[in-house]
């Protein structure tokens, strides 16, 4: 049992290289995470928010480019089955404690290898996220561990202020 739990994150990888060169990354994005399903922690009441640094966010927009994009969209648009990462996403981590997310993405993304990517890489992709979605960038990086981002939220985000998704980048569909 234990050898199985240490080849799954290769056999998941395998799996999603076998999908991606088939042509059925359909099939392998639309298992990569919930629609916007979030696992509340407990409540972020009287939490500051999230700050992240614009340095930070360019080396999350650099990793988002190389491990999440072929399956969320060059545009975190959504590609094929995996949810958008901006609008109704957002709107089901914002205000919540910015843990929920990260403690996330870091045991289930990227799909062909969860959990690969380094702490540092996951709290720069947030960062990236943060940007992206209209959180202003400040002094204070954001932090790398679970614990210290239990400690801030995920500022409230209007999807309504959110100009609308291109047409190459609507939920489900190939990017073009």
């Amino acid at each position: 049992m234990r050898m199985m739990e240490k080849m799954r994150p290769a056999l998941f990888g395998v799996l999603g290289l076998a999908a991606l060169a088939a042509g059925t990354m359909n099939m392998g994005c639309a298992q990569a995470a919930p629609h916007g399903a979030r696992v509340k922690s407990g409540s972020s009441a009287g939490l500051p928010a999230a700050s992240y640094t614009a340095e930070q966010a360019d080396r999350g927009a650099e990793t988002y480019k190389e491990a999440c994009a072929v399956c969320h969209g060059p545009a975190l648009g959504g590609a094929f089955d995996a949810p958008p990462l901006k609008g109704r996403f957002v709107a089901n981590w914002s205000d919540g404690p910015l843990s929920d997310l990260f403690t996330y993405m870091s045991g289930a993304m990227p799909l062909s290898s969860p959990g690969a990517l380094s702490a540092e890489d996951n709290a720069d992709i947030l960062a990236f996220l943060l940007r992206e979605n209209g959180v202003a960038a400040g002094k204070t990086a954001l932090p790398t561990t679970a614990a210290a981002l239990g400690k801030v939220r995920f500022p409230k985000v209007d999807v309504q202020k959110q100009p609308p998704l291109a047409p190459e980048t609507t939920p489900g569909t190939a990017p073009r």
